[in-house]
């Protein structure tokens, strides 16, 4: 049985304030462990966001850390972490980081630029531990670790080169899209996308904006709850998490936006809830 848990559930910024305490106020990171690796040794981190640091807290630092991070993108808000993870600080720690490539940059130059002077004062090569990158060049990754978990990537649309990624683990699929460009028409979704989120027993799906906000903003990127339970419904998805909760959304608009739709929801086999850090769900 797979093993998901929310560390950072944010978009945009973190928002640290008394009005969204019972969700969070931490960028988008979430780790996923195999039921082979039950002491959670092998973690599978989904994003670098400041949910990095509370994961942190709990991990090995006598340089025995082992980890492999998907990242989707590049923007702030799923990288802030990296440069304060304290684990891979650490002789003999190692982690591996898959990505995309951005305007014919690897991911591994993006990341040591935007990590560096005069953005950062200390640069990735500073860090103790190993950290090996690499580009997204290939339709399957399969991971050396225990499970053996097969990574689906596949690029969605953003406002940059951007992932989602289905991963097939313990014989269940979870499927994580952060960000993701709603169409004007609020229903036109991408055969590409439908085969990444088809059957999946977990869909992790950016739902920042609600209509009102999209019109505003249908340039920016992201996606409506609407929309995000439009690709879950087309897809056969048993469960839709909310994600990337736009950093105003206090705890109690996010947990009327929940009661919403779940009372709303007509297709009896697809459950509904918004993420909330620190929440563990087995698969």
């Amino acid at each position: 049985m797979a093993r998901l848990e929310f560390f950072g559930v944010r978009g945009s910024h973190p928002t640290p304030k008394l009005e969204n305490l019972r969700f969070g106020g931490n960028t988008s990171c979430v780790v996923l462990y195999s039921d082979a690796d039950p002491d959670g040794r092998f973690p599978v981190i989904l994003d670098l966001g400041t949910g990095l640091t509370k994961f942190a807290v709990r991990q090995p630092l006598d340089g025995s850390f082992r980890g492999t991070a998907l990242l989707s993108h590049l923007h702030f808000d799923h990288i802030q972490g990296l440069p304060f993870f304290s684990p891979i600080d650490r002789k003999g720690a190692r982690l591996l980081i898959y990505g995309p490539s951005e305007s014919g940059k690897p991911l591994s130059e993006s990341l040591s630029t935007l990590i560096a002077s005069p953005f950062f004062p200390v640069t990735l090569s500073d860090l103790s531990g190993e950290i090996i990158i690499g580009n997204v060049d290939t339709s399957e990754i399969v991971l050396d670790q225990p499970g053996e978990p097969k990574v689906f990537p596949q690029l969605v649309e953003h406002t940059n080169a951007t992932f989602g990624f289905r991963i097939e683990l313990d014989g269940k699929v979870i499927v994580y899209i952060p960000d993701h460009q709603a169409p004007s028409d609020g229903l036109t979704v991408k055969e590409s996308v439908l085969d990444l989120c088809s059957g999946a027993d977990i869909l992790i799906h950016d739902a920042q904006y609600t209509q009102r906000e999209f019109r505003k903003k249908s340039h920016w990127g992201h996606s409506t709850y609407d929309y995000a339970l439009e690709i879950a419904s087309r897809a056969e998805a048993k469960v839709l998490t909310f994600f990337h909760h736009d950093p105003c959304r206090s705890d109690e608009q996010l947990e009327e936006v929940e009661r919403h739709y779940q009372n709303g929801n007509s297709i009896s086999a697809l459950h509904i809830f918004a993420a909330r850090e620190g929440a563990l769900i087995k698969i």
